[in-house]
């Protein structure tokens, strides 16, 4: 390959994260209307509309999932893995629902990159690391866009009651923090299996999860034909181009970059709010909004680190390994030296040592 066929592919890892983001920010702006009350159109139950997007989404990816063997060698704790997200991804989604039902597009896209932060708090848990000192103030500086400005405004308005509109606000907030559980748990399945298989049964086990509490609790099912189209677009374009556009370039462009960019969903979301549904774009929007990209862009590195923190202890430990073995005496001969190699390979298969 050339270098100019790579800096067109790198080019192209840009275009898809940046069509990621904007439509994604489709699902914000889409799905509020349809859930709020008081519209001239019937309002659709959270759960009634997450088993929509969920089953639609699920029909979307299965024909581009190809066949693989991998998925029939699936042990129980895989399948176990997959319901664990199943759960947490479909918790997500509802209570995203019921958030922006009573919450503006406009919060929840600036609330949108929540679970960037809260997956890089889970893996600093799990691997028992703390910000660096330069790194509290970019933190410091999303924290503060993301939730307290926000927040803190719409408790202003309302004179420090909590309203509906509060509450919504909490509401998608968490749902952040449910997503970043699932993006945990996808962690450790995406090094095993294909994404867009993973996508496929985790749709699919979601939309069993919505149906049976739709069924359990006779929800009923009131969407207007009028409504269909939006559904479409939110399911197929808003989740599921979203998501093949968002790992086709994750490949091209790597972490970090991706990041980056994907965090414009706020924006877009927010330029959606104001274009297609009308919603008021305060300063105090914008500030929150600078805020928590500037933060993200100072705080790059991090976030991309929590992608690769096992493979790089692996590596870390692996070269550990190495470095000692080659401090020993020159005097060994060549076939001693690649029995050791031949044993490190053994206990290490992916070191690429030799």
């Amino acid at each position: 390959m050339s270098a100019l066929d790579i800096i067109r592919k790198s080019h192209y890892g840009y275009y898809f994260i940046i069509i990621a983001a904007a439509l994604a920010a489709l699902v914000h702006v889409l799905s509020k209307p349809m859930l709020e009350v008081g519209t001239n159109q019937v309002e659709i139950n959270p759960i009634v509309m997450a088993f929509l997007v969920y089953f639609i989404c699920g029909i979307f990816f299965t024909p581009l999932v190809k066949k693989s063997s991998k998925i029939s060698k699936m042990g129980k704790r895989d399948v176990m893995f997959m319901i664990m997200i199943g759960i947490a991804e479909c918790a997500a989604l509802v209570t995203y629902f019921y958030g922006i039902s009573t919450s503006t597009a406009v919060n929840a896209s600036i609330f949108s990159n929540s679970e960037i932060i809260f997956s890089l708090v889970i893996a600093m848990l799990v691997f028992k690391e703390r910000l660096h000192i330069k790194e509290c103030i970019p933190f410091s500086m999303i924290v503060i866009g993301m939730m307290v400005i926000p927040i803190g405004n719409d408790l202003y308005q309302n004179d420090f009651g909590i309203d509906s509109l509060v509450t919504g606000d909490l509401l998608i907030i968490f749902s952040g923090l449910l997503y970043a559980t699932d993006i945990t748990l996808c962690k450790y399945l995406g090094t095993r299996f294909d994404v867009k298989k993973i996508v496929q049964i985790v749709s699919f086990i979601c939309a069993a999860i919505t149906i049976s509490i739709i069924t359990l609790f006779q929800i009923p099912i009131e969407v207007e034909l009028a409504q269909v189209p939006n559904i479409l677009v939110m399911s197929i374009v808003g989740t599921g181009m979203s998501t093949l556009f968002f790992l086709i370039g994750l490949k091209l462009i790597g972490a970090i970059r991706t990041v980056l960019l994907y965090s414009t969903t706020s924006v877009f979301g927010i330029i959606f709010s104001g274009i297609i549904l009308s919603e008021v774009i305060t300063h105090t929007d914008v500030i929150s909004v600078v805020l928590v990209l500037s933060g993200i862009f100072l705080l790059r590195n991090r976030l991309a680190e929590t992608e690769t923190i096992p493979k790089q202890r692996d590596e870390q430990r692996i070269h550990t390994n190495h470095v000692l073995f080659t401090k020993k005496s020159k005097r060994v001969s060549k076939w001693i030296q690649n029995k050791a190699c031949e044993e490190i390979r053994h206990v290490f298969p992916n070191s690429g040592i030799g």
